[in-house]
């Protein structure tokens, strides 16, 4: 082989070794930057290469789902022409997966009227069957709206349709029923208005069903029937008595006052809708008259016309379940620290602070007593012991703190140390908290078992709860 090469191949070697001989840093130098250089382009080769963002196929529909949000957060990604698969960087795959994930997308498919109509149909079908697909599609439809509804996660819609006893003179044939869940998103629930209209608009959906007949529960299986929850009022009675509470000490200092507030919610909810017209007598008045004669006979016609001014008024008034029909307001007052004169225009204040109206029935009730607290100061004989139990007192409590110091001292500085950490537990914390428990949860598996702790003991007992229900039995803190 060495001799088919050019004669002046050796020549050539010769110089090129000579020429490099002094110029070895430099040759070096630039061999190891043009390696660089290539192995950096093939990472960056394979970083950006773009790969199937999920392992399956997706409907067109959910396609789109995911679409329309990649759109939104900005992220680069293409499609295949069937809508069935999306694209993104190999190196954004898994950060697009997680954003999605907590998101909720893309939903679960259901297939609508439109889907159903494009299947292929056999002529030789039962009647059944062709029920059953119309009402497969007449499901996905009000999936799919109650879908789009504000601060809705998920929801799903099952209808029964009568039962067919075969009898044509069955008179008692049981009606149609849907099951209705909505799964909201963390933090909201529906309000009485739009449980009612869910009801109004699955039943509108489909021939025969009543909103009476359809039943709507939420994501943990609480069934949802429009009344004010266990848990709204007080929040409101609270909320209503703290303003009243802070008000009071405000003005005559903390505990001459302690203020008691009880809502009554109506429990139901009306919708009322009345047509009124009002008349104003004639607008205006025409009279035509005419005379002739025609093939030899004489006619007369008269005619008149009469435009009167009405007005038609139109009202419409809704009151949800948690609307308040009586309020009531207790008010006592310490005798020792509130004047007389100023104990009459408490009741005037209470009420324009808490929105009271007497004419409707709310009721407020204002009482000047003498409280426990108040009676301490008689005893006199023992006001000496007193100044002694206040000495042991403190020195007790300066033990105490020098015994806490001691315990506490070693865990102080094991979290000082923890610190980074911790910051790192409260900041995923705050991101966590804002999406669904099953989110979180499917999240926190990924997470190593100290930083996993650090971040539920940022929930509060009830949402900690709800998190560690979706976790394996192994990773409970």
């Amino acid at each position: 082989m060495l001799a088919h090469l050019p004669a002046a191949m050796p020549q050539v070697a010769r110089q090129t070794r000579a020429w490099l001989a002094p110029r070895k840093a430099a040759v070096a130098l630039v061999s190891a930057a043009l390696l660089a250089a290539a192995a950096l382009a093939l990472a960056q080769s394979r970083t950006s290469a773009e790969v199937p963002l999920y392992s399956v196929a997706l409907h067109p529909a959910q396609a789109v789902e995911v679409e329309r949000a990649l759109t939104l957060w900005n992220e680069p990604y293409s499609a295949d022409g069937a809508h069935t698969q999306v694209f993104v960087a190999h190196s954004r795959r898994r950060d697009v997966l997680l954003r999605l994930t907590l998101a909720g997308l893309p939903h679960g498919y259901v297939p609508t009227t439109s889907d159903v109509l494009q299947e292929s149909q056999s002529a030789f079908l039962p009647q059944t069957a062709i029920d059953d697909r119309r009402r497969a599609g007449i499901q996905g439809d009000l999936t799919a709206s109650l879908r789009r509804i504000k601060n809705v996660a998920d929801a799903s819609v099952v209808i029964a349709p009568a039962a067919d006893t075969g009898l044509a003179l069955d008179v008692q044939r049981p009606l149609p029923s849907a099951s209705v869940q909505i799964v909201m998103q963390y933090g909201t629930a529906l309000s009485g208005a739009q449980l009612a209209g869910v009801r109004r608009f699955v039943a509108a959906g489909y021939p025969g069903l009543t909103p009476e007949r359809v039943t709507v529960m939420d994501g943990s299986g609480t069934l949802q029937t429009g009344a004010v929850s266990g848990e709204r009022a007080p929040s409101r009675e609270s909320r209503l008595q703290t303003s009243v509470q802070t008000a009071l000490d405000a003005v005559f200092g903390a505990g001459a006052a302690v203020v008691r507030v009880n809502l009554r919610t109506t429990g139901t909810s009306s919708d009322i809708r009345s047509t009124r017209t009002v008349p104003h007598g004639l607008l205006d008045s025409q009279t035509g008259r005419e005379r002739g004669t025609e093939h030899g006979r004489t006619f007369f016609k008269e005619q008149s016309a009469h435009h009167f001014a009405y007005d038609t008024i139109v009202e419409k008034r809704y009151a949800p379940a948690d609307a308040i029909a009586r309020m009531s307001i207790a008010v006592f007052l310490d005798s020792g620290k509130v004047s007389a004169d100023q104990r009459g225009a408490v009741a005037d204040l209470v009420r324009a602070a808490a929105g009271a109206d007497l004419k409707s029935g709310d009721e407020i009730v204002v009482r000047a007593l003498t409280f426990a607290a108040a009676s301490a100061g008689n005893a006199g004989p023992k006001a000496a012991s007193a100044i002694d139990r206040r000495w042991v007192f403190r020195l007790f409590v300066v033990a105490l703190l020098t015994i806490a110091a001691i315990a506490v001292g070693p865990r102080v500085a094991e979290m000082y140390a923890n610190a980074p950490r911790a910051r790192a537990a409260q900041a995923m914390c705050g991101t966590l908290q804002k999406e669904l428990p099953q989110t979180a949860a499917y999240v926190l598996q990924t997470l190593p078992q100290d930083l996993r702790e650090g971040v539920l003991r940022c929930y509060d007992p009830e949402q900690r709860a709800r998190v560690e229900a979706y976790l394996p039995r192994s990773t409970h803190v």
